[in-house]
């Protein structure tokens, strides 16, 4: 059966409450210290994930700006996008031109005669099928000798030269239809065929034969355009060589139609890149600025306060800003409208960088994503900063392995107090024992002495 005790019914004192306020007072000094210790390094570790979180979104804008398409970008006009469309790349120069569609590429489309089924024997014996130089030599033997399977054996042949077989069938039987991958004339199908049974020699095909039992549905073609008057073919519908930077893409031929397109540089784009860089390192200013700042009047110190390394980081930026940049046309931010602040942000002078980028295009782009521009530099700091082994990375671990050890001694401090309250509860009632005998001697003698 269990032991009940009642504390403190000899003395007439609250035991409990008396342990339970001396432990208090014990433990309230380490364990304050220990709560103080462990919210200055939690806000410690979330500072500085705020400030790799921006920091991070600020590499991300920089990263863009390194490359140079992202200033350089062109604006295209064409006449009439149902005959072709045209893309311009940073290699690109303004100008205008003059297009004729005289015809599209097209890849070459064999129809045999017709079979009186698909599944029936249609012949034994080799087709060697050349395209462009390579041949396939596929053996049609009497065990797989339908249309089936044939069109299955060229499908399936690891050395296809580039064709793709299919079978139409329609009441007066079925035929097989043989098709080039690729478009131009140097795609033209030749089919040949030796050996077996003489069935396949419906099948053989060269261009030109008068012998040909196969039908041309398409030919094998080039495409062909006019560009200002010069003659440019292409195996393709996409012709990328004809203009620097600018390709045309081909929908449909116009022959006798002379379309206009025309190739502009893009200052919006260039602008737009530019601002989106100011407002990126400004939002990254703000945010070292709220993690690092100082109020005398309240005496609130944000948590980064006289931190070196977010100084350091803030500084390197700093003075990448206003170095020189190369020998370019623009070797400062300053030259294209772009200076800092007394608040240590950015701003943009609109008229400026208009006039920068109507003066030298390139040279602006050049400024940014040049072998040694600015988003190169910048981007290269950023990048040491977030990696594993950066300064931050090892304030970081510290900051855990910090709060670790403080859970540690919490449980440690837990354990302490737990001994101290049992002595305490051991004493006291030690006492209140003792109080209680001597009130029952006194109250003895008191009744002896009457």
């Amino acid at each position: 059966m269990a032991t009940l005790t009642s504390n403190g019914l000899g003395s007439g004192l609250d035991i409990n409450s008396i342990v339970e306020q001396l432990v208090k007072a014990e433990r309230a000094p380490a364990a304050n210290r220990l709560t103080q210790r462990e919210s200055k390094a939690n806000e410690e570790l979330s500072a500085l994930g705020r400030f790799k979180s921006a920091l991070a979104t600020f590499k991300d804008a920089v990263t863009k700006l390194t490359d140079a398409a992202t200033f350089q970008g062109r604006t295209v006009t064409v006449q009439d996008d149902k005959v072709f469309t045209a893309a311009a790349g940073s290699a690109s120069l303004p100008g205008n031109y003059s297009i004729e569609v005289l015809n599209l590429a097209s890849a070459q489309r064999l129809r045999s005669p017709a079979f009186p089924d698909a599944t029936s024997a249609a012949g034994t014996g080799t087709l060697a099928i050349t395209v462009n130089g390579k041949t396939a030599n596929i053996v049609i033997g009497t065990d797989a000798s339908s249309l089936n399977d044939i069109r299955d054996a060229i499908n399936d042949s690891p050395d296809n030269p580039g064709v793709r077989a299919t079978i139409v069938k329609a009441g007066d039987g079925a035929r097989l239809i043989i098709s080039s991958s690729e478009t131009g004339a140097a795609n033209a199908i030749t089919i040949a065929v030796s050996g077996g049974d003489g069935g396949l020699a419906a099948l053989a095909h060269a261009t030109g034969s008068p012998a040909n039992l196969m039908t041309e549905l398409q030919a094998a073609a080039d495409a062909n355009v006019v560009i200002d008057g010069v003659a440019v073919s292409s195996p393709t519908n996409a012709i990328s060589d004809a203009i620097d930077g600018v390709t045309l893409n081909l929908v449909s031929a116009k022959p006798g139609t002379i379309l206009d397109l025309s190739v502009e540089y893009n200052p919006e784009g260039a602008k737009t890149a530019v601002q989106g860089f100011v407002t990126a390192y400004n939002k990254l200013i703000d945010t070292v600025t709220e993690l690092t700042r100082y109020n005398p009047d309240t005496r609130d110190a944000a948590p980064l306060l006289g931190d070196a390394t977010v100084r350091g980081v803030r500084d390197q930026l700093r003075r990448e800003l206003s170095a020189s940049l190369g020998s370019g046309v623009f070797t400062s931010l300053a030259a294209i409208g772009v200076t800092t602040a007394t608040t240590g942000k950015l701003t943009v002078d609109a008229t400026r960088l208009s006039e920068a980028i109507a003066a030298d295009f390139d040279a602006v782009s050049n400024l940014f994503a040049g072998p040694n521009g600015l988003a190169t530099r910048l981007d290269t700091i950023a990048g040491a900063t977030l990696s594993s082994g950066s300064t931050i990375a090892t304030r970081e671990s510290a900051l855990k392995t910090t709060l670790k050890t403080i859970t540690a001694q919490r449980g440690t401090l837990d354990e302490r107090i737990e001994r101290v309250r049992s002595r305490l509860l051991d004493q006291f009632n030690a006492m209140d024992r003792l109080l209680g005998q001597l009130r029952n001697t006194s109250s003895f003698l008191s009744q002896q002495l009457k």
